[in-house]
């Protein structure tokens, strides 16, 4: 076993010496990337298709009262809220030391920083590890962002990171593009909705 083990560091080792010119990635032209009519209505297209639903709101004042028409959130039992000025909930953070109790969920509603309208990703940044957890843990999840921060595609999207201060003074931060509710079909090629995470994706597209 030893032997083993020392041929395949040997081997490994051997691999590290060898040079390896990489080609440069060749220069993109502003010109050529997509641009869209009407960026909203792409971005409704490709979120829905995958399984989301959208709202076009002109308030926050608006959220909870089309909340208050899906029966799975008129009968939730806990919802956390970090958008308190949507919907107030009735599970506080706070009092979560464990992530594993964030499975008993059943609605988060949180703020997304920007949508985009070439895939129907929405950018979320949580402020910790525990709102981290909420996002996959939920069994519903409601992200409100504003249709007047989306960009066309996702050039526009890491240009945007890059000029603002997404990395704080401890590194880069945690953040997460989320289109969708989680799904998969690895299995017998059956979809299933769910799997590794949110149920359900509500998105609240405010002015």
């Amino acid at each position: 076993m030893v032997a083993t083990s020392n041929s395949r560091q040997t081997i490994l080792d051997r691999l590290k010496t060898i040079p390896i010119e990489a080609p440069t990635a060749a220069a993109i032209d502003p010109d050529r990337l997509v641009k869209y009519d009407d960026p909203v209505a792409k971005f409704t297209e490709i979120v829905t298709h995958v399984g989301a639903q959208v709202h076009l709101v002109e308030s926050t004042a608006e959220v909870a009262p089309r909340l208050a028409e899906i029966a799975e959130f008129t009968s939730a039992r806990l919802i956390a809220s970090l958008v308190p000025e949507a919907v107030s909930g009735n599970f506080s953070l706070a009092q979560v030391d464990d992530p594993h109790a964030l499975a008993r969920l059943d609605w988060a509603i949180v703020p997304g920083s920007f949508p985009v309208a070439e895939n129907g990703a929405i950018w979320v940044r949580p402020g910790d590890a525990i709102e981290r957890t909420m996002l996959f843990l939920t069994q519903h999840l409601v992200i409100i962002v504003s249709r007047g921060e989306m960009v066309m595609h996702m050039h526009d999207a890491y240009r945007r990171l890059r000029q603002q201060d997404h990395f704080g003074d401890r590194g880069r931060e945690f953040g997460v593009f989320i289109s969708g509710p989680s799904k998969t079909a690895d299995i017998e090629q059956s979809l299933v909705i769910g799997a590794h995470g949110c149920r359900t994706l509500q998105i609240f597209l405010t002015p």
